[in-house]
């Protein structure tokens, strides 16, 4: 995760320019996910573990896409309002600089019915809330910080307190002793696999007492 960090701050340099001849950018703040069959199911969940805990500040709009991004505190447009980004006239590379545009030229598809006002209603009181642009650029926020700023400490308490996280505590042993970093990760993604079988089974397990 730190250097999806590095990766959202570091737009000019050279590595980050490599990395997206070779995975491609999926916006201005992440790659593209990884399709590999094999071998990327470590860095699928760390950057599920990322997405999840990053949002976007806007300042000027020009990095931020309107209904895509997490720059509001009452979570993504497009989650909240599933239907009208479907049907919005905007793409969903449109920035938030459509913000600063009076009464904020967004148009749909189609007339709205009758049952849909009252939800467009509360759509327009959320973008209300929003306090403007800014001179400056949009930059990325991390959620284990009250400043922002990425640390490694904080996300490995976060996914120590995350029910998501693996829950056999045999795991954190890997990591405070000699083993080879390679060795580490094989055992910890074997570790993994395990807790995801065992949670399987245990569905089954249920599934199999309700039905009798």
């Amino acid at each position: 995760m730190k250097w999806s960090w590095k990766y959202s701050n570091e737009n000019q340099t050279l590595w980050r320019n490599v990395i997206n001849a070779k995975y491609e950018e999926e916006d201005h703040w992440t790659m593209k996910e990884i399709t590999t069959p094999y071998g990327a199911s470590l860095w699928r969940s760390i950057r599920i573990l990322w997405k999840t805990n990053i949002k976007v500040k806007v300042v000027n709009g020009a990095k931020t896409d309107f209904w895509k991004d997490e720059w509001h505190e009452a979570g993504r447009l497009e989650n909240l309002f599933p239907r009208y980004s479907c049907i919005s006239l905007s793409s969903t590379k449109d920035y938030c600089r459509i913000l600063d545009i009076p009464w904020m030229e967004i148009n749909f598809r189609r007339h709205l019915n009758d049952w849909e006002i009252q939800s467009v209603a509360d759509f327009f009181n959320i973008i209300e809330q929003f306090n403007g642009l800014e001179v400056g650029q949009d930059t990325l926020w991390w959620k284990g910080n009250k400043k922002g700023q990425f640390k490694v400490s904080n996300a490995y308490m976060w996914m120590n307190q995350t029910p998501q996280c693996i829950s056999n505590c045999s795991w954190k042993g890997i990591w405070k002793n000699e083993t080879p970093h390679k060795v580490a990760c094989f055992i910890w993604l074997l570790l993994a696999s395990q807790g995801s079988s065992s949670h399987a089974r245990q569905s089954d397990e249920e599934k199999d007492t309700t039905l009798s």
